[in-house]
């Protein structure tokens, strides 16, 4: 049995985090063609350390990860005669400016200026459609250098902080339940021991500390709290979704974006209710699920099918999830038991009945 982990090369997080960036990109080359979220522009402008013999030529962002943005991308890289490539922004700007340093074979620098997912330090790169229909993923490798700047992450709006709660809250269901199925991790090989305690770090310190951080970054405070969680929510949920697998929260979720109303909500929102519904799969504890629910709820995470934007009356659409879900490759056969449509569509009925007695 061969067995896989993978990191990002060098992972610095802190308040002014980002001043380091001009030192870490020297380490790297001196022609750095940086890719930035246009709302983050200025904040990152304002915030950025240059150091002697590192040029940046900073370019704002607006689009997703689809092919046309990407080759878009790549050409302006290429005339830009770029030798390091950044990335400043959230999982759009990320994944872009991931996929194209890989395909320069350049030097990657992933700096998060929100943390709604574990994107930051993952090999992985989603592919979309025009229409935001997931159409599959991009396996490139993962950054050299990954920056959070915690005091730039709390100034963002607190519901980017709470989805990268929901995305990291999954990662130790789903790795445990590639463990018990001998599922393989995104290297199709089994995840290491130490991707697994990594994962349940990264549960125990949400579930420890995420009721706290929220309120905390609510307030724009980068507190020790906040500084724990966003260590759990891109470190250590990304090392644990990758080297330890993913399964019926990432499932569900994929299946979830085939449904217009839920496109406009994040993807650690919709993976949050993934994972709930995905607690109505086989026999769970019941103080598992309410520990799971309560804590949602708390936090401002969804415990119902509505505040995703999906009408758990349609049957229509509810059929289309759980087809889309259970298609061949799809990560929800990474769980140790085999799982239908219908068992799809029980489970967001279920999870949703369920979630009647948390919605706040």
């Amino acid at each position: 049995m061969i067995r896989t982990a993978v990191f990002p090369r060098r992972y610095v997080q802190g308040r002014g985090a980002l001043a380091q960036f001009g030192m870490e990109a020297a380490k790297l080359g001196s022609r750095v063609f940086g890719l930035c979220d246009t709302f983050a522009l200025d904040q990152v402008s304002a915030r950025l350390g240059l150091v002697d013999g590192v040029s940046l030529d900073l370019q704002g962002f607006t689009g997703h990860c689809t092919r046309p943005e990407l080759d878009a991308v790549i050409a302006s890289m290429r005339a830009a005669n770029a030798d390091v490539v950044a990335a400043f922004g959230g999982g759009s700007v990320i994944d872009v400016g991931r996929a194209a340093a890989a395909e320069l074979k350049l030097p990657f620098m992933s700096v998060a200026t929100i943390a709604a997912s574990d994107a930051p330090v993952s090999g992985i790169s989603i592919l979309y459609d025009d229409k935001g229909v997931m159409l599959g993923r991009i396996n490139v490798r993962n950054p050299d250098v990954v920056i959070v700047d915690t005091a730039l992450i709390v100034e963002a709006p607190v519901r980017f902080f709470i989805a990268g709660i929901g995305d990291g809250l999954a990662t130790w269901y789903e790795a445990d339940s590639c463990r018990r199925a001998f599922a393989g991790n995104v290297a199709k090989e089994q995840g290491a021991a130490l991707a697994h305690a990594t994962a349940q770090l990264c549960r125990d310190t949400i579930l420890r500390c995420g009721r706290q951080a929220v309120a905390d970054c609510a307030a724009h405070l980068a507190t020790p709290d906040v500084e724990a969680v966003l260590e759990a929510t891109v470190l250590m949920s990304g090392v644990g979704f990758e080297s330890g697998g993913v399964a019926a929260a990432h499932g569900i979720h994929n299946g979830m974006t085939e449904i217009a109303g839920t496109r406009p909500y994040l993807h650690g929102e919709k993976v949050a209710f993934g994972l709930l519904a995905s607690l109505f799969l086989s026999e769970r504890p019941d103080e598992m699920r309410r520990e799971l629910f309560s804590f949602c709820a708390d936090v401002g995470l969804p415990v119902r099918l509505h505040q995703i934007g999906f009408d758990v009356t349609n049957k229509a659409d509810l059929q289309l999830v759980g087809e889309r879900t259970c298609k061949p490759g799809s990560n929800i056969h990474n769980e140790p038991f085999d799982v239908s449509p219908q068992d799809i569509v029980i489970a967001l009925q279920a999870a949703d009945r369920y979630g009647v007695a948390f919605e706040k």
